[in-house]
């Protein structure tokens, strides 16, 4: 299947990158868990200065917003006065940025690009942020987002403009198909002409066009396949930048990258389960990328102990494997 712009999967069944068009615009989720700690990333584009990426809370809250082109972050886990930082790097320069945001305990960091770390503490006696309303992202409806602002939780209510094209929840790709609430947002990021995008579903075609401007190219006539990216190194030498699991000179080596099927009994703590459980992992290799659980699902298991009690675990078992650059 060849995938119309925002949507991945075999059968292009996930709806994995959006692109916010709107000053209103904002996609509503299921409230973040943030038990034993919360982890967010999220891949941006976006030329506007001031403008929501999430809200989640009421009092208590994670707010994390671009304001005067650098990321800000509001954290309260209830310990007055509320904890707030702001990024060093400015992202609000049309290229794409990645911003890792960890919560544990009173604990918040936030790291962008991949570089230096900053931290926060919100001291006092709550240890944890319990949120139980929606987490939006791209943006905040008219109520919450007036508490918000009223509460300095956020300085703007500007929906963020541009495309979010991943986001990352607790080590799982959003699927925004399974969101609550759209509002004034269009899958993928063709309006901000995502150079990786196109690379990785239409070939070399971006390259091809740069290529009729200079004869000498070493990416003339490049062997690179599989839609992988031909990168000029030295007059007559170029290397293949494969696609995430391909490897080899020439990105000719699939990912071996599958899920394995295990049926054993799931046990912790001297508890068991009572039978064995359909389990998964998964297997293969990724190039330079790492074999990961794309999907997974949860279902109940009934676990016995050496003392005799019996309680129930919610377990998270394998659906789908596939190749990510997230190696966590």
């Amino acid at each position: 299947c060849k995938c119309a712009p925002g949507y991945t999967g075999k059968r292009c069944e996930y709806l994995t990158s959006l692109s916010f068009v709107h000053n209103t615009s904002f996609v509503e989720l299921e409230p973040l868990r943030t038990k034993p700690e919360a982890n967010v990333t999220v891949i941006f584009s976006t030329t506007q200065d001031n403008g929501v990426i999430m809200y989640d809370g009421q009092n208590e809250h994670l707010a994390v917003e671009l304001f005067n082109g650098r990321i800000r972050v509001s954290y309260d886990v209830g310990n007055y006065p509320v904890s707030t930082m702001y990024s060093f790097e400015m992202v609000a320069d049309g290229k794409y940025h990645i911003v890792e945001l960890l919560s544990v305990k009173k604990n918040f960091t936030l790291r962008v690009d991949r570089g230096m770390a900053r931290s926060i503490i919100n001291q006092g006696e709550q240890e944890f942020l319990r949120l139980t309303s929606p987490l939006y992202i791209g943006g905040i409806p008219p109520e919450p987002g007036q508490n918000a602002f009223s509460q300095w939780h956020l300085r703007n209510l500007t929906s963020f403009n541009g495309c979010m094209r991943e986001l990352w929840v607790n080590h799982k790709q959003v699927d925004f198909t399974n969101a609550a609430r759209q509002q004034k947002v269009t899958p993928g990021c063709s309006l901000l002409q995502d150079e990786e995008q196109m690379v990785e579903e239409e070939g070399a075609r971006a390259e091809d066009e740069e290529e009729e401007e200079e004869d000498d190219d070493p990416c003339l006539n490049n062997q690179c396949r599989r839609g992988s990216k031909c990168v000029a190194k030295r007059p007559g030498e170029y290397a293949c930048k494969c696609q995430p699991g391909w490897s080899g000179k020439y990105c000719e080596q699939a990912p071996t990258c599958r899920k394995e099927q295990t049926r054993e009994y799931y046990s912790e703590n001297g508890c068991r389960s009572r039978k064995p459980v359909k389990m998964a992992k998964c297997e293969g290799s990724c190039g330079s990328s790492c074999c990961r659980a794309r999907k997974t699902k949860r279902r109940k298991v009934r676990l016995i102990c050496n003392d005799g009690t019996r309680y129930t675990k919610d377990v998270e078992i394998v659906r789908k494997c596939a190749c990510t650059k997230k190696c966590y």
